[in-house]
């Protein structure tokens, strides 16, 4: 039986999904904005950016239309149907869409920084073709979901946590598809970004013989990687949390923090993050028409000082 301050406590909560999921989809909506109208992100990078907030919408977009009524509705016919399990295994599809694009952003961030000159490893096509890779590896992941008897993953609105299915199949997707797959995921955009950086250090130092524009074009290259990295963190935390963090308490706050929270918070935080890089080149033609403004006030002011100096030699001529 379910008290009165629990029914206060599911609605809350349920409003706290409602909430972070609806500044999610916002947040990664102005991002896919930001990346199509940013000239800078017309390019290989854009690309997986583009592919990683759809995956970052299709998380929350879950959560918005399913987590967050059914935490409040709590009827166990519903929560345990077929349609929650291919919920769970929809929710799946863009988990690992955002792991593998996570992985492809170092990758891309490696090859772009170390090798700037091998445009066929960076190039739109063969991004597209990563791209591509991305989602038919997210697809490969939840082919065994369809099984939906044994393998599945399923949202319990009483304990407001996501849960494998307690059988053999449910062990080995948990475990080998989700678990250890995230770990070496991590393990390899870490080892990427390590040696990205060190050659970020090394050609630092070779900095000032650089022209301007090679100097500018080096400047956003450091900016789109600090940004994969800033990502990749929020990517690390997710993991950890759901699969090290939860399971060192049984608190009913602390689980949902560090397990349901934890989801939907990095996927909502994805979006910011990739926001605030970036929405400042997405008007470039505003920064333009300044410049130019500016140009002229100051070619003005040189002309004005001209004549001024050109009559005060006149006057002492005469």
């Amino acid at each position: 039986m379910i008290s009165f301050t629990d029914d206060i406590r599911y609605i809350l909560l349920s409003i706290v999904i409602l909430l972070i999921a609806i500044f999610g989809v916002i947040m990664n909506s102005l991002s896919i904005f930001v990346v199509l109208k940013n000239p800078l992100l017309k390019s290989s990078f854009g690309i997986l950016c583009f592919s990683h907030s759809v995956a970052n919408i299709g998380v929350l977009s879950v959560f918005l239309v399913w987590v967050a009524p059914i935490t409040v509705i709590d009827d166990d016919h519903l929560w345990r149907t077929r349609f929650a399990k291919h919920l769970g295994q929809l929710n799946i599809l863009f988990w690992d869409a955002c792991v593998y694009s996570h992985l492809a952003i170092s990758v891309n961030r490696f090859f772009t920084i170390t090798f700037p000159h091998s445009q066929t490893l960076i190039n739109s096509n063969a991004t597209i073709i990563l791209a591509s890779l991305v989602w038919t590896c997210a697809i490969f992941h939840i082919i065994p979901y369809f099984w939906v008897d044994q393998c599945f993953i399923l949202y319990d609105p009483k304990t407001v946590t996501w849960n494998f299915a307690d059988t053999k199949c449910g062990f080995y997707i948990s475990t080998y598809f989700d678990y250890y797959t995230g770990c070496a995921v991590f393990i390899v955009i870490a080892i990427l970004d390590l040696f990205t950086l060190i050659t970020l250090r090394i050609k630092n130092n070779h900095m000032h013989s650089l022209g301007t524009r090679a100097h500018q074009r080096r400047q956003v290259e450091l900016r789109f990687f600090i940004q994969a990295c800033v990502q990749a963190s929020l990517f690390f935390y997710e993991l950890v949390n759901f699969y090290f963090v939860s399971t060192l308490n049984s608190s009913f706050f602390y689980v949902y923090f560090t397990s349901t929270f934890a989801w939907e918070i990095c996927h909502a935080m994805d979006g910011l993050v990739l926001f605030l890089f970036q929405y400042k080149a997405a008007f470039p033609k505003k920064a333009r028409v300044t410049t130019t403004v500016t140009a002229s006030i100051q070619s003005h002011h040189k002309s004005a000082a001209s004549i001024v100096v050109n009559t005060g030699h006149r006057h002492d001529n005469a």
